[in-house]
């Protein structure tokens, strides 16, 4: 009788220490699956251009088809089932809004940067989603989050240098500072406060949880 008492206790103690684990290790490789997407809501991207004077993310920016984010939208809410609001205006930045008003307005009006970014064929440009990112930080006792699609396109690079090159030409090289930063699509978030989050800086070791692929 009490050798089999004994065998409960240890059945229930490694039930104890098993089942959580096994919990945590499904829901890991849940979430590290990868993100699927159609390919053809990887083109047709069309250049869109904000009012520099209204709140937002970017004055200039790529705008996917409509059915690219809610798609990614829940995938991701059925693997984490977590508490989201999406980004209402789909758009990845190209050049954000605080660049825009902090010089390369008094050099380039935004008609004129929305014909510079036509002209070098960023709504051709060749998109390549890299992973399905998520950053966190803490907020007000408790943590704040986005979710985002990490792309790599090299012609919007050069586009940004070259905004540059024409900012120093017309007499203000400080009017726009080229340095890289890294092109993601916000998904979704623990909050509407998105645009706090650029721009982003994305380490792909510890925020990319999950490929995206075609």
């Amino acid at each position: 009788m009490r050798r089999q008492t004994l065998v409960k206790l240890g059945v229930g103690a490694v039930a104890i220490v098993v089942l959580p684990w096994l919990f945590l290790k499904t829901a890991r490789d849940t979430i590290a699956e990868p993100y699927a997407v159609d390919d053809a809501t990887l083109t047709g991207w069309r250049l869109v251009l904000r009012d520099p004077g209204q709140p937002g993310i970017a004055v200039l920016g790529l705008q996917p088809p409509p059915s690219l984010v809610p798609g990614l939208f829940d995938q991701v809410f059925k693997r984490t089932m977590e508490s989201m609001v999406s980004p209402g205006a789909d758009i990845l930045p190209i050049v954000l809004q605080g660049e825009f008003q902090s010089g390369l307005r008094a050099v380039l009006a935004p008609d004129a940067l929305l014909q510079a970014a036509r002209d070098a064929g960023l709504e051709e440009a060749r998109l390549d989603p890299v992973c399905m990112g998520v950053k966190r930080e803490p907020f007000v006792g408790r943590s704040r989050q986005i979710y985002f699609v990490l792309f790599e396109a090299p012609a919007v690079a050069a586009f940004r240098q070259q905004l540059g090159r024409v900012a120093a030409e017309r007499g203000s090289p400080g009017a726009f500072k080229a340095t890289p930063f890294d092109l993601v699509l916000p998904v979704g978030g623990s909050d509407v406060r998105f645009g706090s989050w650029f721009p982003m800086t994305v380490d792909r070791n510890a925020d990319c949880q999950a490929p995206v692929r075609r």
